[in-house]
């Protein structure tokens, strides 16, 4: 049965498997048997792997991030956590959308399940 899952991306991308670990599992449960529908959403330090200027080959991100939108999934920055880290819109990468922390926690709550990384 198809689902809504949320990978949430809360730690900084660099010195950490946190990001490319989500990513993988992001990747993962959309290409999966039941090819869920899954959104990334980067917050708090997670912000930081959402901006154009981070090295996503050195983070091992550009495969996962190619094969989630393959699948359709979205990726999504928040916007409270960019200000709260003096992140600007102009930073973030193309293929993020920016939502309020408002939107960001309504997607989580509307998710059937969560992941946390």
């Amino acid at each position: 049965m198809k689902r809504d899952v949320v990978v949430v991306l809360t730690r900084t991308p660099y010195g950490r498997v946190h990001v490319p670990e989500g990513l993988r599992a992001a990747r993962g449960v959309a290409a999966g048997f039941d090819r869920h529908d899954v959104s990334v959403v980067f917050t708090q330090d997670g912000v930081y792997a959402a901006r154009a200027a981070v090295d996503r080959d050195a983070l091992n991100m550009t495969d996962h991030l190619a094969d989630l939108a393959a699948e359709d999934g979205d990726l999504f920055v928040d916007e409270a956590s960019m200000t709260a880290r003096n992140v600007t819109s102009e930073e973030i990468a193309p293929d993020v959308s920016i939502r309020s922390g408002e939107e960001v926690a309504s997607m989580i709550e509307r998710a059937d399940h969560a992941l946390d990384f």
